[in-house]
């Protein structure tokens, strides 16, 4: 009996060091063709992509499904957390922000719908992507690594990021992407692009 115990370890033992070393894989996006290393910076590719603070949109990555979560939902109903940075020179502490479904007259994901959505459309279309991807990776790219940190009002900020359109290489346009959030609340109040001059 032991025997065959070392018999099927023994049998399974490349198995496992299979298993093992495919844990220790770095994984690698693949952009234009390109492969990437998912260390946040910038593709090396001439294919036109998004960039925001070094990191570049991953259609397939980002993708999101905008319908999954809010549909039927209440406007309270939480509908995607992220991180968010520090920014010491405002007192605002890292955490976490949670965007709500919402609703359209107020603020959350689906009044970043109605009001926003043919701006960030504006530039899904440069790379062939839908505006709720571009959306999310701006929102995220934004309250984890931002350009710059904001105050609204007393009790709102505003998180920017930088986002570019690379062509070949070079810069072609740009936006600040702005996420509003409450600091009461931590909720997302809105986001949009607005094109730098």
């Amino acid at each position: 009996m032991r025997r065959a115990r070392l018999l099927a370890a023994a049998t399974l033992l490349p198995a496992l060091a299979l298993v093992v070393a495919g844990c220790t894989h770095v994984a690698t996006n693949t952009i234009g063709g390109d492969s990437v290393a998912p260390t946040g910076e910038q593709s090396a590719t001439n294919d036109p992509q998004l960039v925001a603070e070094g990191l570049a949109f991953d259609p397939v990555i980002h993708d999101v499904d905008p319908d999954a979560d809010c549909d039927g939902e209440a406007g309270r109903a939480p509908w995607e957390s992220f991180d968010r940075a520090a920014w010491p020179d405002l007192d605002v502490t890292a955490g976490e922000t949670t965007l709500t479904c919402g609703n359209a007259s107020g603020a959350g994901w689906r009044h970043i719908a109605d009001g926003h959505a043919g701006d960030f459309g504006e530039l899904a279309e440069l790379v062939g992507a839908g505006w709720e991807d571009v959306a999310v990776f701006a929102i995220d790219r934004a309250l984890e690594q931002p350009t710059r940190v904001e105050e609204y009002r007393d009790d709102i900020v505003n998180y920017d990021v930088l986002v570019e359109y690379v062509n070949g290489g070079e810069a072609q346009r740009s936006w600040m992407v702005t996420v509003g959030v409450g600091l009461g609340s931590g909720h997302v109040i809105t986001s949009f692009p607005d094109e730098q001059r």
